[in-house]
């Protein structure tokens, strides 16, 4: 591999995850370059080599041009991207992993900036779905007892709410959440959010830190671009009420 050529992690719906290079793709003058940059929809063509395929052909059938208008907007792309590579696997069928990366990747590219948070967490949140391991939302993990406009606890080890009559008696790390923090939690099993909560970005700032560590505890990997993230939305917390979660 050469220092013009590109090492790529491809997504696909009918291969799940390729690594592939693109051959002199870093050159000024390559003609493929400009067509497989990053979170990009592409038709490629493929050599199947004995380590690594090789791209020699790429065709943009789809582009998101609005999430480079703020780094906070790619920013907030290449974490959903990231996560959405830690479900993924290689040599397996990914239609609805990739269908759901589509899906919100368009949503953040045509979010405003105040809205990014809660496009951001209700894509996390659906990604933990489909993989299995999303939180409880709805009930106590412990007594199984429904949870409906009250205060409760957050088990990241135990898999969601934890009731607060039970939060005493559990040897566990337990995050308290007031009413509105766990009925956002409730918001996200839906197939979208309501258009008023989307407003809500400093509760959605919190929730995503609490939803990081409960995707990194699971899939026991650090979630890297969440560092660019933090950057772009960093605001002195007791000035805005984010929660300490």
């Amino acid at each position: 591999m050469g220092e013009a050529d590109w090492l790529m992690t491809i997504l696909t719906r009918e291969y799940g995850l390729v690594r592939a290079i693109a051959k002199g793709a870093r050159k000024a003058t390559a003609r493929i370059g400009g067509r497989i940059e990053l979170l990009v929809v592409n038709d490629l063509q493929l050599y199947k080599g004995r380590n690594l395929d090789q791209i020699f052909q790429a065709d943009c059938l789809r582009s998101f041009r609005g999430l480079s208008a703020e780094l906070s907007r790619l920013a907030a792309a290449q974490y959903l991207a990231e996560a959405v590579l830690l479900e993924a696997t290689e040599g397996q069928p990914q239609e609805i992993l990739f269908d759901l990366l589509l899906l919100h990747l368009e949503r953040l590219a045509e979010a405003t900036v105040e809205q990014l948070p809660a496009r951001l967490v209700h894509g996390i949140y659906q990604l933990l779905t489909i993989s299995g391991v999303a939180p409880e939302v709805y009930s106590c993990t412990v007594s199984h007892r429904p949870i409906s406009a009250e205060a409760a606890s957050f088990s990241i080890e135990g898999g969601g709410l934890v009731a607060l009559e039970c939060s005493a008696v559990q040897d566990m790390s337990l995050r308290r959440l007031d009413l509105q923090q766990v009925g956002a939690l409730q918001l996200l099993a839906a197939e979208d959010l309501p258009t008023v909560s989307l407003e809500w970005s400093v509760l959605w700032m919190g929730i995503e830190r609490l939803l990081r560590r409960y995707l990194e505890f699971h899939f026991d990997r650090t979630i890297h671009s969440a560092d660019l993230l933090d950057l772009c939305f960093e605001t002195p917390s007791a000035a805005m009420g984010v929660p300490h979660l």
